[in-house]
């Protein structure tokens, strides 16, 4: 049965290097209290290119309290305060719960936690395909969606599948193939207890983001940070 309440439409998520600090900040990556990495190390994770214009970004930052300065240490981080990437923007699911809501509850937060392990350990073991199989999945996706599935008529079913797809070879990426069997099983339990209609996943121009800085973390090898943004997608 449909919901009589209709989502509002996701406002758009800019890819730009200052909502990319902000995401990996507000994920735990760089605490509250805990320094900023320096310029070097930055652009090691994004990449040359996205700190052109890094001094107007951190000022930014600055001006609206999420950094702040000490002389003898650097920037420090205070907090993303009224960030668009916080936790409740980004939930979202590729299907609604069935009948059996406990158990779909269950199963979903098992996925997480073993998406959360697997990104760590990919972090440190992924292979160069793997990275390109991950990568290709995340461009398809968008390709198929446009960013906004709700404009495009892509069926939930469908994107259920890309979500799956990418997490399954971050998993593989892990080199786990114990968690490679589980991940299977729980994927199982999860279509078993999921409606009978999908519906497509408000918000996924925000999903693919957080999907795509998961990524950027595994290329980098930064297990800790896989891990902390890993946690973050529904």
């Amino acid at each position: 049965m449909r919901s009589e309440h209709t989502p509002q439409k996701p406002l758009p998520v800019p890819d730009d290097f200052g909502t990319k600090l902000e995401h990996w900040i507000d994920s735990g990556v760089w605490p509250e209290g805990g320094l900023l990495p320096t310029r070097e190390e930055l652009a090691m994770i994004f990449g040359a290119s996205e700190l052109e214009h890094a001094h107007e970004v951190l000022e930014g930052l600055h001006r609206r309290g999420i950094l702040t300065t000490r002389p003898e240490d650097g920037r420090v981080v205070i907090g993303v305060k009224g960030s668009s990437q916080n936790s409740s923007t980004l939930t979202a699911t590729q299907g609604t719960p069935g009948p059996d809501d406990d158990r779909w509850h269950l199963v979903s937060e098992t996925r997480r936690a073993l998406l959360t392990q697997a990104a760590r350990l990919a972090a440190t073991r992924a292979s160069a395909e793997s990275l390109v199989r991950m990568n290709r999945l995340l461009t398809d996706e968008a390709e198929r969606t446009g960013g906004d599935a709700g404009e495009t008529g892509v069926p939930g079913a469908r994107l259920g599948a890309v979500r799956e797809d990418f997490e399954r070879e971050v998993i593989v990426a892990s080199g786990n193939d114990l968690m490679l069997r589980i991940y299977d099983r729980l994927m199982i339990l999860e279509a078993m207890t999921r409606a009978a209609e999908a519906t497509p996943p408000p918000g996924s121009a925000r999903l693919q983001f957080a999907r795509r800085e998961l990524l950027r973390a595994i290329t980098a090898r930064q297990p800790k940070a896989a891990a902390l943004l890993a946690d973050r997608i529904p």
